[in-house]
């Protein structure tokens, strides 16, 4: 099964697209046009749990920066979503007794909102870090996907914690881009590109400043109601789907079969069938998957040949060169990227 295959297999939520199109609109663009050009119907692209393609998704960006010729359009696009744009994930997070639980709840419930990515808290001495973990290739439209979840991430922390939570660094995982001085104004703290994982960095003390607006009844209703969505949007997904989203929480420490398997609260005889219905199996999953992060990571980044074939968990980058050139006609890592680096 191809990557493309896979993307196409899976639908993502419209949940932001009327902050798009009217972004558009206020920036002088037709959002009608947009939609003509995405292959969206207009009339429905805002209504409540509709869904796109991939193709679609991708395809109102691209033209939503085409139209009105704004490169920058995630940053701008991110700074206009409110926490009560997150629907149910919002305001579950707002009503968290402190910072670090409306964290926890954000990194649980996600795919409610947007299944391209997943968050975890990741604390590192006197940091915690909050990553964007990458679970498909978003191609041309990936910075701009990033910088708007980033942007939108960071004033939800700030709402809960009431403007006192405090931005240490923020990190790409793609190259500066050529407005990237346009970042001063949109993230009140340092920012590094070209790194290994994208993620926003704060103190880890900050995890228990306490939130504003804590309502524990609230937080419980809205919790089990984004557990209600979680499990209605998992029971609706293909198995090689949600076999993607562990491989890129993996980051090279990749499960076994079983362990997979153990996951999905299947047996490994049962996995196996239903995966050869979706034309697949577990390995060839694994191999496309490192094959299109190893192009994203060549392309998109000045990583180099042994950072990105231990993120993609060879241990030796000689292994990773010789499969990668198996599966692109002889070209080395080196090469690929001499020869197609944006």
């Amino acid at each position: 099964m191809t990557s493309d295959a896979i993307q196409e297999s899976f639908q993502l939520p419209t949940n932001y697209v009327p902050n798009l199109l009217n972004l558009v609109s206020a920036r002088g663009g037709s959002a009608s046009a947009v939609c003509v050009r995405a292959d969206v119907d207009e009339t429905k692209a805002d209504e409540l749990g509709g869904k796109l393609t991939w193709p679609q998704f991708s395809g109102l960006i691209r033209e939503s920066r085409n139209e009105i010729s704004e490169a920058a359009l995630g940053l701008y696009l991110g700074s206009q979503l409110t926490i009560t744009t997150h629907g149910l994930l919002g305001l579950a997070a707002m009503s968290s007794s402190t910072l670090g639980e409306a964290a926890h709840i954000a990194c649980q419930y996600v795919a409610t909102r947007t299944p391209l990515v997943s968050l975890r808290m990741e604390q590192q001495g006197s940091y915690a870090c909050l990553k964007m973990d990458e679970l498909y290739t978003l191609g041309d439209i990936r910075a701009t996907f990033l910088e708007a979840l980033t942007v939108t991430l960071i004033a939800v922390l700030r709402f809960v914690s009431g403007e006192r939570a405090r931005l240490i660094r923020v990190d790409f995982a793609f190259d500066e881009p050529e407005y990237g001085a346009l970042y001063q104004a949109f993230f009140p703290c340092p920012v590094r590109f070209n790194q290994t994982a994208n993620q926003l960095v704060i103190p880890r003390d900050d995890l228990g400043l306490p939130s504003q607006l804590a309502d524990t009844q609230v937080q419980r209703q809205a919790t089990q109601q984004c557990e209600e969505e979680l499990l209605k949007w998992k029971s609706q997904q293909r198995l090689s789907g949600q076999i993607q989203m562990m491989l890129a929480r993996a980051k090279g420490r990749f499960p076994s079969f079983e362990q997979v398997a153990d996951e999905l609260a299947l047996s490994p005889r049962t996995l196996r069938r239903r995966l050869v219905d979706e034309g697949t199996n577990y390995q060839e999953l694994l191999d496309q998957w490192r094959q299109d992060m190893a192009r994203q990571y060549l392309t998109t980044t000045r990583l180099s040949v042994q950072q990105i074939s231990h993120l993609l968990g060879y241990n030796d980058p000689a292994n990773f060169g010789r499969a990668f050139r198996r599966r692109n006609d002889g070209l080395s890592p080196l090469n690929f990227r001499r020869q197609y680096s944006v």
